[in-house]
């Protein structure tokens, strides 16, 4: 079971030894020793994980819904795709309650505490995190 942070700390771990294995379409070499140094986890890999903490009912329904362009006779939605979960809260995004991003960058490589804000924002909200209010950026709701 562990603690949130534990939880994080190993899928970020995980995808630092996958990025290190692969080469990915990020524009970036993950074997590029300035991601290794600052161990930084390319954009795509972050995609993937929420992708398949989504698959594994991980997430909150709330965060995975998304609306699509077909607004007549009524705003219709659907379940939202790994990356649309990603992107929503690394650049923010709009509606009663959107938010603002939570990365300094919309795309390429994540640092633990920006995979940590990521998993906690609204828009992905694994394992209920975005409902804690707690102080600090590091809170999660570990006692």
């Amino acid at each position: 079971h562990g603690t949130v942070a534990d939880r994080i700390r190993v899928l970020y771990d995980a995808m630092l030894l996958s990025s290190s294995n692969e080469v990915t379409n990020d524009k970036m070499d993950p074997n590029d020793e300035q991601l290794k140094k600052n161990k930084l986890v390319p954009g795509k890999e972050v995609c993937q994980m929420i992708q398949h903490l989504q698959n594994t009912c991980q997430l909150v329904p709330d965060s995975q819904i998304v609306e699509t362009d077909s607004k007549i006779p009524y705003q219709t939605f659907r379940v939202g795709t790994g990356a649309e979960l990603t992107e929503r809260a690394r650049k923010g995004y709009g509606g009663k309650e959107g938010g603002e991003g939570v990365t300094t960058a919309g795309e390429g490589p994540v640092s633990l505490e920006e995979f940590h804000d990521i998993l906690k924002s609204r828009a992905v909200c694994a394992w209920g995190e975005c409902y804690v209010k707690k102080a600090g950026a590091m809170a999660t709701s570990d006692k």
